[in-house]
Parts: C-alpha cells; sequence; structure tokens
C-alpha cells in the first residue's frame, strides 16, 4: 500500500506551528532550511556554523510566530530573523578593525564580461573569502537590498563607514575576479 503524500502550503503549515503541531514544524523547518542555510552561509565562512545559526533561527521564528501578522513575504520575515541571528554571532565572534578612512578608497566597478563568464558558486566562494565586516556589509546592501543607514545601525557603526566597507568589498572582489579571468585567459590562448 502507497503512502499518501499530502502537499501544505505555508499558510497551513503556519496555523499548525502556532498549535505548535512538531509534525508542522518539522516541515515547515525542512521547506525553508536549504534557502535560509545558504543565506547563513554567506555571512559566515563555516557551513556548520551557518547550519547552527539556522537551527537558532527557527526556534526564533516558532517563537514570534504569533507576531508576524501576513503583511509582507513570509520568506522575507523569515530572511530577516535570519541576518538579525548571522549579525549576533559575528558580533558576539569577531573583532571589529579600525574603520578605514573614506578618503583613502576610490570607487571602482565590476568588469561586466568578468561576471558574465563566472558561476555564481564560484562568486559566492570569492565572497566567502572578504573579511567578515566586509562580506556582512556587502551582503546587506547587495544582496539583500538593505541602506547604508540601516545597516550601520544593525552594526552599530556609521553609515560612511558602511559605505567605505562596500567599497572595500567590491574592490577585493573585482581584483579577485580580474585575476582569475586573466588566468582563464592565459589557459585560452595557450591551449
Amino acid at each position: 500500500m502507497e503512502a499518501k503524500v499530502i502537499y501544505m502550503t505555508d499558510e497551513t503549515l503556519l496555523e499548525g506551528c502556532r498549535r505548535n503541531d512538531r509534525s508542522s514544524q518539522r516541515q515547515f523547518y525542512e521547506r525553508h532550511f536549504n534557502q535560509m542555510s545558504w543565506l547563513c552561509y554567506r555571512y559566515v565562512k563555516d557551513k556548520n556554523i551557518a547550519d547552527d545559526i539556522v537551527h537558532e533561527g527557527f526556534i526564533k521564528v516558532f517563537k514570534s510566530l504569533n507576531s508576524y501578522e501576513g503583511k509582507g513575504s513570509l520568506e522575507g520575515w523569515i530572511k530577516r530573523i535570519m541576518v538579525n541571528c548571522c549579525l549576533d554571532y559575528l558580533r558576539k565572534t569577531q573583532r571589529r578593525p579600525d574603520p578605514l578612512p573614506l578618503s583613502e578608497i576610490n570607487e571602482q566597478f565590476y568588469d561586466e564580461e568578468i561576471l558574465a563568464g563566472l558561476q555564481a558558486d564560484y562568486i559566492l566562494e570569492k565572497i566567502q573569502d572578504l573579511p567578515h565586516l566586509q562580506r556582512t556589509v556587502f551582503n546587506l546592501n547587495i544582496i539583500e537590498g538593505y541602506p547604508h543607514k540601516d545597516i550601520a545601525k544593525m552594526l552599530n557603526i556609521k553609515a560612511s563607514t558602511s559605505r567605505a566597507y562596500l567599497t572595500e568589498a567590491r574592490q577585493m572582489l573585482r581584483k579577485s575576479l580580474e585575476q582569475t579571468y586573466q588566468k582563464t585567459e592565459r589557459r585560452v590562448y595557450n591551449g
């Protein structure tokens, strides 16, 4: 005899989670785990730590489900909790270097052809190589879309410092991607 698979919507699972139904909580967790794990991995370099942060984040999600009123996307609400958990972890574990003076940084932009030729996984790997504050600001601004004034509040820094970290992250990524592009170009020509 074959077991029936019943697909439950997020709304149905949410109602079950609010009633502390373990099956609904498990399904909800499993449905969103991979996406949230990758989100957290963008902030911390260690996949195991990222997964621990996701577990902690889901505990917070389940504890605060009653505060979610259905306004805005559920996924966005969960992401905000996960990002806050990542920032809490980074605050606890990372020592902040002195901020860079904005006058020392020259804004440079990516060469679109270089980015177009690389796969997303490789770019994620290069983002992971950034120092933690540059990586965090890059993720919050470029990937999550937070403005610098909000990032400044989250990280307890000035908005100008947030912009400086973003500029430095862009420069570091551009340099790394250009080096990769040049190596690839040499291999192609040298055959």
